[in-house]
């Protein structure tokens, strides 16, 4: 574990054990998320693991809307400078059932309590009762039951597949992003010369929390595997030795970024932004109503929404024989909250 200062109460973090931790969930995911794993390990080796883990993969499926992130919560309790796979292993090995279960689900998206998972580990009638407080989470009940009564096997079938990750190709992947992983540190750095850890981290990930801490320590990690973007861990408000662990993932702001610089020159083209600047004025149109109001050829307008479309500034909607195309407000205020993250705006 690489753990340097970059600010009072800021570290910068990084193991590739880690990246195997987010490479099983990018996999237990589906295939969306997991290109990446497909490039470092390829299609065979990982249908392999699906059929050697065939429990693990079944049972996260039946569980994912109300588990997937919430696996990772125990990080806040191993996360320091002598921070390994086994150790965090370990934790969960060590916690009583009950209690590890529930730091591995979102109940509290149904109020449910430590007791009522307690109570359904051995009696089946409260099993059930707790199934149909998360069925709509859960599509199977006897994956959800695999979940809660077979938790030990889930667990140790999802560390000996992180550890089975952790190969010579991860390690060359890793080493491929060095450059990238040093952008992600000065960038931080720079951030936080002139702002608190908690502004900084409310711009990467968009929003202001509701939980602020305070806390004695903010950790900024890289991420080469991690399905989503951007991801925090905290503990709650007033909580002992409370910390924040923000990950970042490298390659999709890499990906972001070209995105961003596509938009940008989309819009530096005077045309393209008369006709952003009309769709905004005048919400949804035709082709050819766009046509008589820039008193431009077919063509020429039909080139430019082509450009428009690829960079996702405009929509589409057929109606009938026709084509209403509108402003993608949505597209362009990710484009404005990015460059607001980029330069401190």
């Amino acid at each position: 574990m690489l753990f340097e200062k970059i600010a009072e109460n800021c570290i910068y973090a990084y193991d590739p054990e880690i990246e195997t931790i987010f490479g099983v969930i990018s996999l237990l995911d589906g295939e969306e998320d997991n290109l990446e794993c497909t490039k470092i390990y390829g299609e065979k080796k990982i249908k392999d693991w699906r059929t050697k883990y065939l429990f693990l993969f079944e049972t996260y499926e039946a569980v994912k809307k109300l588990t997937d992130f919430e696996l990772l919560d125990v990080l806040l309790d191993v996360f320091s400078e002598d921070f390994s796979l086994q150790r965090f292993y370990d934790a969960y090995k060590s916690m009583p059932e009950d209690a590890r279960i529930y730091r591995m689900g979102a109940w509290y998206l149904r109020k449910i309590n430590k007791g009522e998972i307690s109570r359904a580990l051995n009696d089946d009638t409260s099993l059930d009762e707790l199934y149909s407080k998360v069925n709509e989470y859960c599509h199977s009940y006897l994956g959800f039951s695999s979940f809660i009564r077979d938790n030990k096997r889930f667990i140790k079938e999802f560390f000996e597949l992180a550890k089975e990750m952790n190969t010579p190709a991860l390690k060359k992947a890793i080493n491929k992003c060095s450059d990238d992983m040093d952008s992600f540190k000065q960038n931080m750095t720079d951030r936080l010369k002139n702002r608190s850890p908690l502004e900084v981290s409310q711009d990467i990930m968009g929003k202001t929390f509701h939980n602020r801490g305070p806390y004695e320590m903010f950790y900024f990690v890289p991420s080469l595997m991690m399905p989503e973007k951007r991801f925090r861990l905290f503990y709650e408000n007033g909580t002992k030795n409370n910390r924040q662990i923000l990950f970042w993932n490298i390659k999709n702001e890499k990906q972001s970024k070209e995105d961003l610089v596509a938009v940008l020159k989309a819009i530096s083209d005077e045309t393209r932004y008369q006709i952003l600047r009309l769709l905004s004025d005048k919400g949804a149109m035709k082709g050819q109503d766009i046509v008589k109001e820039l008193k431009l050829a077919p063509s020429t307008i039909s080139h430019h929404m082509s450009e428009l479309k690829e960079c996702g500034l405009i929509t589409e909607e057929p109606v009938k024989t026709s084509k209403y195309y509108g402003l993608s407000s949505n597209r362009l205020k990710e484009v404005l909250q990015t460059i607001k993250i980029d330069f401190n705006l």
